[in-house]
């Protein structure tokens, strides 16, 4: 690498509402200061800022695998693409003794460097150094754990005074001079819900009636509106309980008919069509279709759509018969080989040879390109084998998890069970997707590979 890259960490625990507010800018470390002292030292110091990975309302005291911004940094440092991972502050780098020393040894291992802005290189490398460090996270990790345990007392105590720790309400509440809840002007609205869903409304109904007036939940904001026990006057917050926080504005005998109304899911019936639930059919706009059926002239005609619950604009309706025809006939052209045989057992073995070969083609040029003075090419060419590499991976991944090989004639495809059938398109289809339009034309069947 001709010069030293840099890729930043900007780190907030909880925004919440702060920043937002005239002359709360300063309560926190905010982005914006985090970003301008990552600016200011990689230019006196000639460091090339690549990136910088925001995470926001992320604690410093989470693991490795759930800091997505970190982790991905430090995989690009062990990549090549950079030798510097830079914080603007010390305990915005982490908040956990165990992680820091995960993070500044793989960084260092790779040939890399861990450098706060406000106390200089985090480093392992000697005595002196790991003391220093360890000692100023052990202070962060200290006060992460000193605030959690102050702020698990201050919701005891809220709890215990009828206060709710957490800021959002449902409709027709809201926090009194005192922060206990009281009615709003919705109540009435609410107790009216709760009837209607009493009566077996559905929450599609419900949801419009609140819509009229003027309260606007989602179909799951209506759901989570109506088993919301702070209508009891009730605060449940983790253990935390108190059953007579405030009055109440739904009654209790309403609010347990409304609760027995709900139906338990158990265990999904399963479908004997042959698409439902390998999780390849999807409309255009990524909405995973589900099975549904439709009586018509004392007839039952199967389809494919998407769900009727959620956020899907299309709503793409299809033929079963159709769909399922088109992609058992992309299979069976996919596994057909001379002798018009079927088999994903050579597949099989193939694939896993061609992920083996994959990996170790990345291996072999992450070594070689170590140092070269042409950065981009090398980066080019390692991003076209990291490609080669995930999609050979995707593929043996995907026909380990089909099981047990099958070797058929095309003949023979009718008499396979449902399940064997399912698993020769779930090792051959990687997808199938339903634009507009009318009839065939609509269906796009992707195989692996293509």
């Amino acid at each position: 690498m001709a010069a030293r890259a840099a890729i930043g960490i900007i780190r907030v625990s909880e925004r919440k509402q702060r920043g937002k507010k005239p002359g709360r800018e300063d309560s926190f470390v905010s982005p914006h200061d985090q970003l301008a002292r990552i600016k200011e030292t990689c230019e006196r110091q000639g460091l090339t800022l690549k990136s910088t990975a925001d995470e926001i309302d992320v604690s410093g005291g989470k693991p490795l695998d759930e800091r997505r911004g970190l982790r991905e940094a430090i995989e690009a440092i062990e990549a090549g693409k950079a030798n510097v991972l830079i914080v603007g502050y010390f305990d915005r780098l982490v908040r956990s003794l165990r992680v820091q020393g995960e993070v500044v040894s793989r960084v260092e291992a790779a040939g890399g460097e861990v450098l706060a802005v406000d106390y200089g290189a985090v480093s392992e490398k000697t005595a002196a150094q790991w003391l220093s460090g360890t000692m100023m996270g052990a202070f962060a990790e200290y006060y992460r754990r000193s605030v959690g345990e102050r702020t698990a007392e201050a919701q005891a105590n809220a709890v215990a005074r009828g206060v709710c720790p957490f800021p959002d309400v449902p409709p027709g509440l809201e926090p009194g001079k005192d922060g206990r809840l009281v009615s709003t002007a919705e109540a009435p609205v609410v107790v009216k819900a709760f009837e209607m869903r009493a009566d077996g409304a559905t929450i599609k109904d419900i949801r419009a009636f609140l819509s009229e007036h003027r309260i606007e939940r989602s179909y799951h904001g209506v759901q989570s509106m109506l088993s919301s026990r702070l209508y009891l006057g009730e605060i449940h917050f983790g253990k935390l309980v108190n059953t007579a926080a405030h009055d109440a504005i739904v009654p209790r005998e309403l609010f347990d008919r409304v609760q027995r109304n709900k139906v338990p899911r158990g265990p999904r019936p399963k479908s004997d069509r042959l698409l439902a639930r390998l999780g390849v059919l999807h409309c255009d706009e990524g909405t995973r279709m589900v099975v549904g059926t439709q009586k018509q002239n004392g007839r039952t005609y199967p389809f494919y759509r998407c769900p009727p619950v959620g956020d899907c604009k299309h709503r793409m309706t299809i033929s079963a018969e159709m769909v399922e025809e088109a992609a058992v006939e992309a299979t069976k052209r996919r596994l057909a080989d001379e002798e018009g045989r079927a088999s994903t057992e050579q597949d099989a073995r193939e694939a896993a040879a061609a992920h083996e070969k994959a990996q170790a083609d990345l291996d072999a040029a992450i070594r070689a390109f170590a140092g070269v003075e042409d950065e981009q090419a090398a980066q080019e060419r390692l991003a076209e084998l990291r490609e080669a590499r995930d999609a050979a991976r995707e593929r043996d991944e995907q026909l380990r998890d089909a099981g047990s090989a099958l070797t058929v004639t095309m003949a023979d495809w009718d008499r396979l069970s449902l399940e064997a059938q399912r698993g020769l398109i779930r090792a051959t289809v990687q997808s199938v997707t339903i634009g507009q339009g009318r009839g065939r034309d609509r269906i796009t069947v992707k195989l692996f590979g293509e």
